[in-house]
Formats: C-alpha cells, sequence, structure tokens
C-alpha cells in the first residue's frame, strides 16, 4: 500500500507558505534544464516544496569524477542517465507529480514544448554551454517566464534573475561570440558573480578555461540550491519581491561576506571592462 499523502508530506511547509499558496506550488510546473552539479539538487529541492509539475533535461550519465558535489552520483548510478535517476528520486518523494523529460537536452527543435506552461525556469546547464544559456533565457524573455540562474564559486554563489522587466541576457553580460570560449566564459563569470569573493582563496592554477575545467565544491553548490530555489519559490508565489538583472546577489560562506547591487550598464560597465582585462592577466588567456 502506497503510503503517501501530499498534505501530510509537506505539512511541515504551512506556516511559511499558505494553505493557498501550497496549492499553487501543487499546480505550478518548474522547468529545470541540466542535472548534474547543481540541477538535481534543484529538482530535489522543489520537489520537497510540494511543487507538483516538472520538466527536466539532460543527456549525460553519471560518473565518479561527480562524486565530490552532484545529488545523484553514487556508486549505485555511475553509468546511469543523470536525468532518469533523478526523475526516479523525486518520484519516490512525490509519486504523485507529474515530470516530462527531454533527454537529448533542450535546443532550438524542442525549446517550444520544454517551456510550455512553465511557471518559472531554472537553469541549472552546463556553464561553458554559453549559447545554451542565452537561447533558453531569450527564449523565456519572450514568453515573460522568470528565470533563476545560480554559479556555485569556491564557498560561495552569484545568482541573478531574468525576467522581462530586466536588462536583456546579451545587454547585461556583452559577450563577443566571435571570441575565444574562454574569454566568453570569463566574461560570463564576471556577470554572474561581480563581486569576485572566490578569488581570494581559489588557486587560479585549477582553472582553465579553454579546457572547460573549473573547480566546485559540494558546500557552494549546496548554498546555490538555497539561494536559488528561495527566489523561485518566491517567483510563483510572490513575483513582485524578484529584483531582476542588472541586479545581483553574491555570498561567500568562507568569508560570509554578502554583496548586492545594481551592476549598472551589466559588463560594459567601466570596472567590469577593467575586472576582465586584469583576469585575462591572472588567467593567462
Amino acid at each position: 500500500m502506497n503510503p503517501f499523502n501530499y498534505d501530510l508530506a509537506f505539512s511541515r511547509n504551512i506556516g511559511i507558505t499558505s494553505l493557498q499558496e501550497q496549492q499553487r506550488l501543487r499546480d505550478a510546473t518548474v522547468a529545470i534544464a541540466g542535472m548534474g552539479g547543481v540541477g538535481g539538487d534543484y529538482l530535489i529541492t522543489m520537489a520537497r516544496a510540494g511543487v507538483g509539475n516538472f520538466k527536466i533535461s539532460d543527456f549525460d550519465e553519471f560518473e565518479v569524477g561527480n562524486f565530490n558535489r552532484q545529488y545523484g552520483a553514487t556508486l549505485s548510478s555511475v553509468g546511469k542517465p543523470k536525468m532518469m535517476v533523478m526523475r526516479d528520486l523525486a518520484l519516490d518523494i512525490n509519486p504523485e507529480c507529474t515530470i516530462g523529460t527531454y533527454e537529448e537536452g533542450i535546443n532550438e527543435t524542442n525549446i517550444d514544448n520544454f517551456l510550455e506552461d512553465a511557471d518559472i525556469f531554472i537553469d541549472a546547464v552546463e556553464f561553458f554551454e554559453i549559447q545554451t544559456h542565452r537561447m533558453i533565457i531569450n527564449a523565456c524573455r519572450e514568453r515573460n517566464i522568470p528565470a533563476i540562474f545560480g554559479v556555485p564559486l569556491g564557498f560561495g554563489v552569484g545568482m541573478l534573475v531574468y525576467t522581462r522587466e530586466g536588462m536583456t541576457f546579451d545587454d547585461y553580460f556583452d559577450i563577443d561570440y566571435t571570441a575565444p570560449l574562454e574569454h566568453q566564459v570569463l566574461k560570463m563569470s564576471l556577470g554572474c558573480a561581480p563581486a569576485g569573493f572566490h578569488l581570494k582563496y581559489v588557486n587560479p592554477e585549477s582553472v582553465d578555461l579553454s579546457q572547460r575545467k573549473a573547480p566546485s565544491i559540494s558546500s557552494g553548490c549546496k548554498l546555490a540550491t538555497g539561494m536559488v530555489i528561495t527566489q523561485a519559490i518566491l517567483a510563483i508565489l510572490h513575483p513582485e519581491e524578484l529584483k531582476p538583472i542588472p541586479r545581483y546577489t553574491c555570498y561567500d560562506a568562507r568569508l560570509n561576506k554578502l554583496k548586492k547591487g545594481t551592476l549598472w550598464m551589466g559588463n560594459r560597465n567601466p570596472l567590469q571592462k577593467l575586472k576582465f582585462t586584469i583576469a585575462k592577466r591572472l588567467l593567462g588567456i
């Protein structure tokens, strides 16, 4: 006999959410692209919030190199599709929820279906896939779907919110798509975390942007989950509280430093241009 009972399972949410808000979460549809470093944790945390409908994507399989940070990475899941492992874990929390799956990832041919009826998009795409980030965020803007993006950086996170009222992706990040990949990734990194707290202790020799390599640790990923999912829940229940780009939030738990502000002109800001020049020199790119 299945002992699941929705009202009992999520009853401890009540008081933080109202009964009406909990029903709104139950009826909501959340789209998440990427089930790896942070995306799997996003799915599980939203499932535990009582969200009733998901659309998820990933085309990768778990491997031992994922063990340090990815929710679904275990010996028993090595070699298995990340998306299906995470789907089953979410259904084990709420067997009543519906989960649409996109095993080929998100592209121009399925973006309409992926975002159809979505209340919120959470971006957990591999950071280096800049054109995919851009495509989905632009599609969300066209459909007036809020999107949340958090980037674990050392023991901290940089977080952005995209809405139709904020800057566009291209205006904010100011990326030259004809430049080498490492320059594009650096521009995006600077836009995600203008405070740069992690630079005080992350070893630059561990970073090789041309090889799509950068360090990551589980506590930073968990911090991203807490911050991103809070904003995702607000997007569903209290969208008026969202603060879209050029506003940003950076928090580092090791340094216990928080910075939130407005990055006027995005990466076109003169200070950001100076940071870009200095960072290229430090990384030797």
